[in-house]
């Protein structure tokens, strides 16, 4: 999603520029299309079946190590050692894959919970198709296991990251029978708003960011039509939100610095549109009041290096192989300074942070891993039992 910027920035230069306009419309009936596979299956081990061959099929792969991709993109479900009557459905963000619930699919295993992890359509195998895809794609994906999880336990919640967080918040809304909700950087409202309507003018005649693949999990790209489907996830939250209240118990957790959603719109609507006394909104940051339901926690660690959070920080755990402190993936296009991109992949020792932070006589590389994500499983867990 980092691209957002520039998605929307080229929108508006698009308008000026041509005058021209168009609305892009998406099918809603993608599963059923020649050009894609039919992901809305009558079980959770059906579509993980037809998705398995499907990834194995048409993914473009980036490595030699074929099967490990396929296990970092593939929707996955993880069962309690005991019988539970408590299953949680997650949803990615946008260019993401189900790796992003890699540690909190198994803390939350570990709390009793039966898990399932999506892929959203149009991820997974390579950014072209998400040219294929749509909001209304993404939206009937999560109705449909969400629909099947009521029908076999008693107490159902959702979980999202970014884009993720607004499909599931929509769900809850407007399908109820929802237990509650845990909310990751979640997608209401990005920093550049009032661009986002501009958006489609550019789909006329630019499909989108295009750059070499380096990430097993998530794309580096970034096609135009992904960012149209967020933004339009995004509006019809927030007009949902106008209309009606969250009752149902909810956990957020946003860094104060993230560079892709408006933290700060985040917190107010937190406030003011999720109504339960047992909420929690969960603040990396320090530029807050906090109270019984808002804890700010401090992103200033020079023990770690960490000079702010990120968009991605909250997901991860520390010990994570991939993006934890120790993992093998280090985000070094951290901002517009090629001199310290540079300095990052020559080994130089480097802080993290948000994209697009800069500070004097340090380079900084995103900020992939949660100091406190012990704790977030703590506050979880409360929120949960």
């Amino acid at each position: 999603m980092k691209m957002l910027f520039s998605f929307f920035g080229f929108a508006l230069l698009a308008l000026i520029l041509s005058g021209c306009a168009t609305n892009a419309t998406k099918s809603n009936t993608l599963h059923l299309s020649q050009e894609y596979y039919n992901y809305l299956q009558p079980t959770f081990a059906d579509y993980l079946a037809v998705t398995q061959d499907w990834l194995a099929e048409n993914r473009d792969f980036i490595s030699d190590d074929h099967q490990k991709e396929l296990d970092m993109n593939m929707p996955f479900e993880l069962k309690p050692t005991q019988q539970t009557d408590k299953a949680i459905l997650l949803v990615h963000g946008l260019s993401d894959s189900p790796f992003s619930f890699s540690d909190l699919a198994n803390s939350l295993v570990k709390q009793g919970f039966y898990v399932q992890v999506l892929l959203l359509p149009g991820h997974g195998s390579k950014p072209d198709d998400m040219m294929l895809t749509g909001y209304q794609d993404w939206q009937n994906i999560v109705d449909h296991y969400a629909d099947l999880l009521k029908q076999e336990y008693g107490q159902v919640w959702l979980g999202g990251f970014s884009t993720g967080g607004n499909l599931v918040t929509i769900h809850a809304l407007d399908q109820g029978d929802i237990e509650g909700l845990l909310l990751f950087s979640p997608g209401f409202q990005s920093v550049t708003p009032k661009l986002e309507k501009f958006t489609p003018l550019l789909a006329a005649f630019w499909d989108g960011y295009k750059t070499e693949e380096t990430n097993l999990t998530r794309y580096n790209s970034a096609p135009l039509n992904g960012a149209i489907a967020y933004s339009r996830s995004a509006s019809i939250l927030r007009q949902r939100l106008k209309e009606v209240q969250v009752k149902i118990p909810t956990l957020i957790s946003i860094s104060e610095a993230d560079s892709i959603i408006d933290a700060n719109a985040v917190k107010r609507l937190f406030k003011t549109r999720f109504n339960n006394p047992k909420n929690q909104l969960i603040w990396y940051g320090k530029e807050t009041a906090q109270s019984i339901q808002i804890k700010a926690l401090s992103m200033m660690l020079a023990e770690h290096k960490i000079s702010t959070g990120s968009h991605m920080s909250p997901i991860f755990a520390p010990s994570n192989t991939y993006y934890g402190e120790e993992g093998e993936m280090r985000i070094c296009e951290n901002g517009f300074e090629s001199e310290e991109i540079e300095a990052c992949f020559q080994g130089e020792q480097v802080w993290f942070s948000a994209w697009g932070y800069h500070e004097v006589g340090k380079v900084h590389a995103r900020l992939t891993w949660n100091p406190y994500y012990s704790e977030l499983e703590q506050d979880i867990s409360r929120l949960t039992h």
